[in-house]
């Protein structure tokens, strides 16, 4: 079952434009480094019927692996919306953290209500090589809460799940990027030539 809910979320992305593939131009990243890809889960939002599959399957894997957090937080910016409707959809309180603690007023990088010793899932909507992840979580940490699960609706397989199990952090997602390419291939998102060159990327890291 959870093998057909990732084939069904991957097809969500890919219908949504979230996937984007250029192998003749690639995409530049925030870390200076070039990909043949580039994901934009942002496109979800304007989709209801998608955003609904995602949440409900969100909330099914959670289940599934018996983790409660007292609240559910999302990251700015783009965890925030996804977060805030798994956190209505389980009767949850909701938070979001910013990249950085707010240089006036209250100083908190933590907005909305909430009680030191909470549990908190982080919930985003992609992790690359986990470095964002762990700020928002040193953030939700540093005001006295517990975190130790974090789940996103994409992994790009690019070392993420490790850097964050070395902060006692477990890693859940609901696709993986080679589980979208293998869907994508499969229903002509992209074609052989394409998957050749992103296969080469996800084995070396570099185009």
């Amino acid at each position: 079952m959870e093998t057909d809910l990732s084939r069904i979320i991957s097809k969500c992305l890919w219908e949504s434009g979230a996937i984007s593939v250029s192998v003749d131009k690639p995409f530049r990243m925030t870390s200076g480094k070039y990909s043949p890809f580039y994901i934009n889960c942002r496109a979800l939002i304007s989709f209801p019927l998608h955003r609904g599959i995602i949440t409900a399957y969100a909330q099914w894997l959670l289940s599934q692996n018996k983790i409660d957090p007292d609240v559910i937080a999302g990251g700015e910016t783009a965890g925030i919306p996804f977060a805030a409707w798994l956190a209505e959809k389980m009767n949850k309180p909701f938070i979001y953290v910013r990249k950085k603690p707010k240089g006036h007023g209250l100083t908190s990088q933590l907005e909305g209500k909430i009680d030191p010793g909470s549990s908190v899932l982080l919930y985003e909507d992609l992790i690359t090589d986990g470095m964002s992840k762990l700020n928002f979580i040193q953030g939700i940490r540093e005001a006295g809460c517990e975190t130790n699960h974090c789940l996103v609706i994409l992994d790009r397989q690019e070392g993420g799940e490790e850097k964050l199990s070395e902060k006692d952090v477990n890693l859940y997602s609901l696709v993986t990027i080679s589980e979208c390419f293998k869907v994508g291939l499969e229903n002509d998102y992209l074609s052989a030539d394409e998957m050749s060159s992103i296969s080469a990327y996800l084995k070396h890291g570099e185009i």
